[in-house]
């Protein structure tokens, strides 16, 4: 196997034409490969539990999600047994990300592997932003909880004094090397509350 990194470059034309001669006249053995998904196959991977309790998928999973793969493409399983109890009702195909796209299937437990269909609703991107907030889910970056930030609470406080004083806002933000508009971004609250 080979390390990881490591690039295979192209095949050469005379490589493909071995591959072809040493496979010639082969057949491939019975039951190799990929089993085709059916929806026996699929409920199979699914644990079944009450009727209000999650039902985790029990195949691959990948960000999170049960990934399937049907015909040779992939799809999120929580969508593929969506579409098994209600035919026809979306695509199996993931919709793109667009805020009023219906289609989406958004997670009443937020539980991501969930597959039970009592859990799962149809909406739009929006909905599932608007769920988010009303759960509080969201990662919150204000202020100093911002990897990125520059200033302590209690460092803004002294340069909202200093500004109280008359100090100018294009030397406050010279003084600490920041821009003049991050300077006044951050006087006047817009990206530290407090």
């Amino acid at each position: 196997m080979p390390k990881k990194g490591y690039k295979r470059g192209p095949l050469t034309e005379e490589h493909r034409l071995k591959i072809s001669l040493a496979t010639k006249g082969r057949k491939k053995a019975e039951g190799a490969g990929c089993k085709e998904n059916t929806p026996e196959i699929l409920w199979g991977k699914v644990d079944k539990r009450g009727e209000d309790e999650c039902w985790p998928w029990l195949g691959g999973v990948n960000d999170e999600y049960g990934r399937v793969r049907i015909n040779g493409k992939k799809y999120y399983a929580h969508r593929v047994i969506f579409n098994l109890t209600y035919p026809n009702v979306i695509e199996l195909k993931a919709p793109k990300i667009d805020r009023d796209t219906t289609g989406f299937l958004l997670h009443k437990c937020d539980n991501p592997i969930c597959c039970n269909p009592n859990h799962l609703m149809v909406g739009s991107q929006l909905d599932n932003i608007r769920d988010r907030d009303s759960k509080n889910r969201h990662a919150d970056f204000s202020g100093e909880k911002n990897p990125r930030s520059k200033f302590s609470l209690e460092q803004v406080n002294e340069l909202r004094e200093l500004r109280k004083t008359g100090m100018l806002i294009i030397d406050l933000a010279n003084k600490h090397k920041v821009s003049y508009s991050c300077m006044k971004r951050l006087l006047s609250g817009r990206t530290y509350r407090g």
